[in-house]
Formats: C-alpha cells, sequence, structure tokens
C-alpha cells in the first residue's frame, strides 16, 4: 500500500514539473512573439540600406555617375533611343530652354516621380551646376536606376563651357514603363529624402559654414578630394576621406552633429550627402565646392 501511495505522489510532481516547464516555455514563446514586427522590421531595413549604401561605393564605376556635355550631346545627336535625359530645374525654367529632349521633374518632386521611370534605360539628370543632380543620380541608383548626372549642370556645362542649343518643346514621360525593382520600405526611405527635402536643399555657402566654424560650432567637416588635393591645402579642421572610400568609413560619421562635406565643385558631396541622409547623418554640401566655392571666396584654407 505504501509502495503504491509513493508511486502515485511521485506521478503527481511528475505532471506538476511537466506543466510547470509548459507555463515556462509558453511564457518565453509569447514573449517572443510580443517583440513588435514594425522594430523588427525596422532593424531588418537598417541593414538592408547600410548595404545598398555600401554598395553605391564599393561598385562605383569608372564614370563616378557622371556624364559630360559634348558625351550626352554625341549620344542625342545620334538619336540613342536608350537613353532619357531628366531636367530637375524649375519649370520656369525648364520651360525657357532646356536640354532637347529632356523631361522635367523639379529636384523637390522627384519622389511622386520614381516609380514612373523606366528602368530599362540609361537615366541622365542635370539641374543648374549639378550638385543637386548629384543628390538625385545617388537617390536614383539605391533605387535600382542606371543614372548618371551632367557634370558642371546646365548653365556651366551645356551652356556656360559648350554653348550647346537648347530647346523649348515640352516632353513627356514614357507611359507603361516598368519602373525598378525595390523593396516597399525601402523605397520608402529613398523617396523620404526628397519628400523631406529641407528648404536649403541639404547644401550650404561657405561663407555660412566659415561662420559657423568662427562661433566654434560642434561639428564634423569632411573633404572627400584626393588625399593629394587635401594637403596642398583644405578647410580648417577638415579630414579627408576620400570620395570613393566613403563606404569603408560609414561608422566614423556622426549622427548627433551637422556634418559638412566638399569636394572640388560640389557635385561628388552631393552624392555624397544623398547617401549619408539615408543612414541618418545630418549632412550637407558646400555648395560649388572647394575651387568654385570656398577659394573664389577668398576664405581660409590651412595645410
Amino acid at each position: 500500500m505504501f509502495k503504491n501511495v509513493k508511486t502515485r505522489w511521485l506521478a503527481v510532481l511528475l505532471v506538476v514539473m511537466l506543466l510547470a516547464t509548459l507555463a515556462v516555455g509558453c511564457g518565453k514563446s509569447q514573449e517572443a512573439d510580443n517583440v513588435p514586427e514594425t522594430d523588427q522590421s525596422a532593424a531588418q531595413k537598417t541593414v538592408d540600406i547600410r548595404e545598398i549604401a555600401d554598395a553605391y561605393f564599393a561598385q562605383m564605376p569608372e564614370h563616378i555617375y557622371k556624364i559630360n556635355s559634348p558625351e550626352l550631346k554625341e549620344r542625342i545627336d545620334a538619336g540613342d533611343a536608350n537613353i532619357l535625359i531628366i531636367d530637375i530645374r524649375s519649370p520656369e525654367d525648364y520651360a525657357k530652354g532646356h536640354i532637347k529632349g529632356a523631361v522635367n521633374i523639379p529636384f523637390a518632386k522627384m519622389h511622386e516621380y520614381l516609380d514612373k521611370i523606366p528602368s530599362d534605360k540609361e537615366i541622365f539628370v542635370y539641374c543648374y551646376t549639378g550638385q543637386t543632380a548629384g543628390q538625385t543620380v545617388a537617390i536614383m541608383n539605391m533605387y535600382g536606376y542606371n543614372a548618371r548626372s551632367l557634370h558642371f549642370g546646365f548653365n556651366k556645362g551645356w551652356v556656360g563651357e559648350n554653348n550647346f542649343p537648347v530647346d523649348t518643346v515640352e516632353n513627356e514621360l514614357p507611359a507603361d514603363v516598368k519602373p525598378a525593382e525595390v523593396d516597399k520600405e525601402i523605397a520608402s526611405i529613398l523617396k523620404d529624402y526628397f519628400a523631406k527635402l529641407p528648404e536649403n536643399k541639404n547644401i550650404i555657402t561657405s561663407e555660412d559654414l566659415q561662420k559657423k566654424i568662427d562661433a566654434g560650432q560642434d561639428m564634423m567637416i569632411v573633404d572627400i578630394r584626393s588625399p593629394e588635393d587635401y594637403a596642398k591645402g583644405h578647410i580648417k579642421g577638415a579630414i579627408n576621406i576620400p570620395f570613393k572610400e566613403v563606404n569603408k568609413h560609414f561608422d566614423e560619421f556622426p549622427k548627433d552633429k551637422p556634418v559638412y562635406i566638399y569636394c572640388y565643385t560640389g557635385q561628388t558631396a552631393g552624392q555624397t550627402v544623398a547617401v549619408l541622409k539615408v543612414l541618418g547623418v545630418d549632412a550637407y554640401s558646400v555648395k560649388s565646392g572647394f575651387d568654385l566655392g570656398w577659394v573664389p571666396a577668398g576664405l581660409p584654407v590651412e595645410k
């Protein structure tokens, strides 16, 4: 009898222990299930956009996402059907004269058209001087398009240096196009670049940057020119990270203070700023760069 009672108690004890184990296990499972799906998704998208940003620099072509005016004109004159030209200037300036065949999509409205652009064409983007076009092609390439900006833009490149002809015929985007394929949440991040564009268009003048330097503002200044040109002279306090190596230094860019980027004329700095912005860096490019902005303004240079 005693043996039977003992056996029964052991059986009860085992059942209690099993139920307790299941309860703990279910609790842990439920706890894991309760991790907000949006948080998991956001973390994954942070990783994804970082990989896309890294690829932008790691897979950079020899033309560094730019084309000069004579080369573009040659392709236009040859009737190249595999290209699309986008003028991101104001509608008013587009109407006064633009490159033959160009369609007008104002810079601040690019997010409304990213899914209306053909992915089977090479895209050439131009603005006034090349700086906002640089930002645009960075976003477009990360979106999945094959895009390049016009060197020196419309004012200095197409008209200024070359005096190439302009057209006034208004052109429309082709209909029934197949846009670039991109993850919905990544697309949202990239579209937000234009949708949330600040009034200064992520550009600062040389004079305003000098005022911030004089005031001792906590900031980071990055010279993305070659080490040789950096050594010859640069903005006070600037560190040198060559353009093609920016992705190797992503973790060095702070997210708690502004970062000011400059190159030679502003175009590659524009590209760099766009990439850093989608990574959460408060970045701005120096208007017209070191050669056409800082030096002509007669501002201090240190070696």
